[in-house]
């Protein structure tokens, strides 16, 4: 899966602060007039230390369209299959690490219609702009993925 295009604009935005600072954006430099059409598809999450953790602080409109339920709020060890040792949990740590921006497809399995290939930008963004203490997520959501066939009823079938 590529990139969308707003992920292909927000990393585009990113790139800009980050070069014109020569460090790492805040989440207060990604200025709403700037961002305000992608906003819905964009998560923030912030870095929780001691012990590490990860809470989901804002959702846009478009993802959450997608989940099964809210999580502002909510962190990442208490959400099934995003705690330590997940893909998820493992990504937004490398990315808090390297402090650079990162790209992955993951099935995404707490949205609606049960399991969507999801294209995953990861931008670390620092209040102090040297460590992260926040991860801006932008999402793009593909197609459903077949469950695999375990009955010959039709009712297994999902789409």
């Amino acid at each position: 899966m590529n990139m969308s295009e707003p992920q292909q604009r927000m990393l585009s935005h990113w790139t800009k602060l980050s070069m014109r600072r020569g460090d790492l954006p805040s989440r207060a430099d990604m200025k709403l007039k700037d961002i305000g059409r992608y906003a819905s598809k964009i998560i923030i999450i912030d870095v929780k230390d001691d012990p590490i953790d990860y809470e989901y602080r804002l959702i846009g409109q478009d993802v959450a369209d997608e989940l099964n339920r809210d999580y502002t709020g909510s962190r990442f060890s208490d959400v099934p299959g995003k705690g330590p040792g997940s893909s998820f949990w493992e990504h937004v740590t490398r990315t808090r690490e390297e402090a650079k921006p990162n790209y992955w497809t993951e099935l995404c399995s707490i949205v609606k219609a049960g399991e969507k290939e999801t294209g995953i930008l990861y931008l670390p963004l620092a209040s102090d702009h040297k460590t992260p203490d926040k991860i801006m997520l932008v999402m793009h959501f593909g197609r459903c993925t077949a469950l695999p066939y375990t009955d010959s009823s039709a009712s297994q079938y999902h789409m």
